[in-house]
């Protein structure tokens, strides 16, 4: 009798640590990471700049580095970036070359890829967040451009005659 308590007793108390070690995480599905709206920030004069709507702040020599191969004096007076649905950043800056395409990391933003927008970039750039993707605009031609994670589309320009529409 007294063998078959310690057999209860034992298997209790097993049961009642495997309960306990399959306690189930909490998870927050569909969270939708975009920003509304575009960061525009100037870099100091080490390459740091801060976004305090958003709380990010980080280094923009890699970039600088990566369209110039130079870092010898920050040669940029601003940055441009937006979050998308996925969380991802996109970055550019006037004249860059390329919208880069970050990852956060624990204390970083990883390179995923970039985009090429051709030999001398844009001189006005601006990005806007869409229901599914990121749209980059340039400001001096009004052509715009579809980002996702995935590509850059150039989206085809509506002309509109104001004479046809008397």
């Amino acid at each position: 009798m007294r063998q078959q308590a310690q057999i209860l007793v034992g298997i209790l108390v097993g049961v009642s640590l495997m309960a306990a070690g399959c306690k189930q995480s909490m998870v927050i599905s569909k969270v939708d990471y975009s920003q509304p709206i575009e960061s525009v920030v100037s870099p100091n004069g080490e390459g740091m700049v801060v976004d305090q709507r958003y709380g990010l702040k980080f280094n923009i020599l890699p970039l600088q580095y990566a369209e110039t191969q130079d870092t010898s004096s920050v040669t940029t007076t601003q940055v441009r970036f937006i979050r998308g649905q996925s969380g991802l950043y996109y970055l550019t800056a006037p004249t860059y070359q390329h919208v880069y395409v970050m990852a956060p990391e624990k204390n970083e933003l990883k390179f995923e890829k970039k985009y090429k927008l051709g030999q001398v970039g844009i001189a006005k750039p601006a990005f806007n967040q869409r229901e599914d993707f990121i749209q980059l605009v340039d400001r001096t031609t009004g052509q715009t451009y579809r980002l996702t994670p995935d590509e850059m589309t150039k989206e085809e320009m509506e002309i509109t005659n104001m004479e046809d529409q008397s």
